[in-house]
């Protein structure tokens, strides 16, 4: 596979995450088969989502023509010659996560503690207090962009990673920015991961505004001690 087949099917992997957030946004506020599954029993409303999706559609298209362009000139650092294992894999996989969410974790808590970046820059993801899905991008576009510097900087300090490593990191990272802003409970499959972001996680940080500021891995507001630990009282 050539470089330029790399970043088209990678810009296709992200489009197609991006419509079925959309998809999947809509379902959530329009149909009534979410409604037992909601944290909050304030209503997801249609208009914000009308009202959001010409930014999120913005950060969506900016995402994807950085994304293009960093694979570009970053293609020296994401290899896929030569077989590679599992298990390597998975360890270059969690690796980078873990990087990134340190990463994402000191920057998120900088925009609420900095008075400037939380009312010029955060404070308009923060419209969201009863999120859905697609609004993980409904975000000043310098909010995200500094905050996707994590995983390349976790391709960095790792001197490389697979592109199977990388397409699944991609994949993973943002179906997991998806569920954790569907503001409906967790699946059962977050049991077998007792480390990992939950939906409940991230969306009391949504809820209360502060707190809560890990996205993958919610140890690192155990260790720092910014853990929300009272349910807010809307809540089902």
């Amino acid at each position: 596979m050539d470089e330029n087949n790399v970043i088209f099917f990678t810009l296709i992997l992200l489009l197609i995450i991006n419509v079925i957030g959309f998809l999947y946004s809509y379902l959530i506020i329009k149909t009534d088969f979410f409604k037992k599954f909601k944290l909050q029993n304030r209503p997801h409303r249609m208009k914000d989502f009308y009202r959001r999706s010409p930014l999120i559609c913005f950060n969506i298209f900016i995402l994807m023509l950085i994304t293009g362009v960093g694979l570009y000139y970053f293609s020296d650092n994401i290899y896929y010659q030569g077989k590679i294992g599992v298990g390597i894999i998975v360890l270059q996989i969690v690796a980078v996560l873990l990087i990134d969410d340190i990463y994402f974790y000191i920057w998120h808590i900088l925009m609420h503690k900095n008075k400037f970046l939380y009312q010029k820059i955060h404070k308009i993801h923060h419209r969201a207090n009863t999120p859905f899905p697609s609004e993980y991008l409904y975000v000043h576009p310098i909010d995200w962009m500094v905050g996707m510097i994590g995983p390349f900087l976790g391709i960095f300090l790792l001197g490389g990673v697979h592109l199977y490593s990388f397409w699944m990191m991609l994949l993973i990272r943002n179906l997991h920015e998806l569920d954790i802003h569907s503001g409906l409970k967790s699946g059962a499959l977050t049991k077998y991961f007792p480390f990992s972001g939950t939906n409940e996680h991230h969306d009391m940080h949504h809820a209360y505004l502060d707190g809560n500021y890990a996205s993958a891995f919610s140890f690192w507001d155990k260790i720092f001690k910014t853990s929300i630990t009272e349910k807010p009282k809307f809540y089902n």
